[in-house]
């Protein structure tokens, strides 16, 4: 426990240390978030952060053995796409290419265990993960809270594998480094370098759970469920009201959320927080109990948030 307390304070430390430095370098870059018309903030913004939080996990994951061939391979795939999409604006076309082999790579990573199976798994929670996480980032310490909240629950989850645990780990603490520049006031925005990064690490930490047995990655899967609800939920609403399904809007449950009730993006935030750590004492329960009672809580569970969100307006 000592040793993961220690290196939860470097990865954090680390972490401050670069995001910070990202920000003139953004700035030089031009890697800057302007206010628009679906946009909360009011003041011009890096949005370079998320470099800050991949270098951490990349220096202490490689470091701890945490990290290593093709999964490391496949992040710095993704890292890299994020950058450049921060930089350039990719076409969807060559962003989704770049995730598929992103989520190849992951998933050769773990051939050894999960074989073909692994295989698509990987590519598809790639492709979740990533795009779910980039989805929910519209307000301050909004994605980057719901992770650190997940990866924490995942490594108490994980704690009996020493790879899984220490990889959660790493990715709770350099989340929480990043939240010192973005919570409740932000000086930089994480990008889709860092949201496409988390939402492929959490991937992985998704299939190392499925190594354990599909109990434990169910569990993982309710603990990282807060994304992906929000993501379908807008699917639903965009579907419904005749509107492209990826079109940006704000109509959010936390959107509607805050518009409704709270008026205040930080409180906003804190209540998210609140339903993500609800999640993650869900799926310590659910690992408990087993596949079949898990799925029946799982989908009472589902068949609230989504209840919720037909009330605040967001289907």
């Amino acid at each position: 426990m000592l040793n993961e307390l220690l290196l939860a304070l470097l990865v954090t430390l680390t972490t401050v240390v670069l995001v910070g430095l990202s920000m003139p370098l953004a700035r030089r870059l031009g890697i800057v978030d302007r206010p628009g018309v679906i946009k909360i903030h009011t003041l011009p913004t890096p949005r370079f952060g998320g470099v800050g939080i991949v270098a951490a996990v990349l220096l202490w994951g490689y470091f701890t053995q945490a990290l290593s061939g093709w999964a490391l391979l496949g992040l710095l795939i993704i890292a890299l796409t994020g950058g450049l999409d921060d930089r350039f604006s990719l076409s969807p076309r060559l962003r989704l290419l770049a995730e598929l082999v992103a989520g190849f790579a992951l998933g050769m990573h773990f051939w050894g265990v999960l074989g073909g199976l692994g295989l698509g798994l990987a590519v598809v929670l790639v492709l979740l993960m990533s795009n779910a996480v980039n989805l929910i980032d519209g307000m301050n310490g909004l994605a980057a809270g719901n992770a650190l909240i997940s990866a924490a629950g995942l490594a108490a989850l994980l704690w009996s594998t020493t790879a899984g645990a220490g990889l959660a780990v790493i990715l709770a603490a350099s989340l929480l480094g990043f939240l010192y520049w973005n919570y409740p006031k932000a000086k930089t925005f994480m990008g889709d370098s860092g949201s496409l990064s988390i939402g492929y690490l959490l991937a992985m930490l998704l299939l190392m759970a499925a190594t354990q047995g599909w109990a434990t990655f169910l569990a993982a899967l309710v603990m990282v469920g807060f994304p992906l609800y929000d993501t379908a939920a807008g699917i639903i609403r965009r579907w419904r009201r005749g509107k492209p399904i990826f079109d940006g809007d704000r109509d959010h449950t936390y959107d509607r959320l805050d518009q409704l009730y709270l008026q205040n993006p930080a409180k906003t935030v804190a209540v998210v927080w609140l339903v993500s750590g609800v999640l993650v004492l869900v799926g310590l329960v659910v690992v408990k109990v087993g596949v079949g009672i898990g799925l029946v809580l799982s989908a009472l569970l589902a068949a609230m948030l989504f209840w919720g969100a037909y009330r605040l307006g967001s289907l």
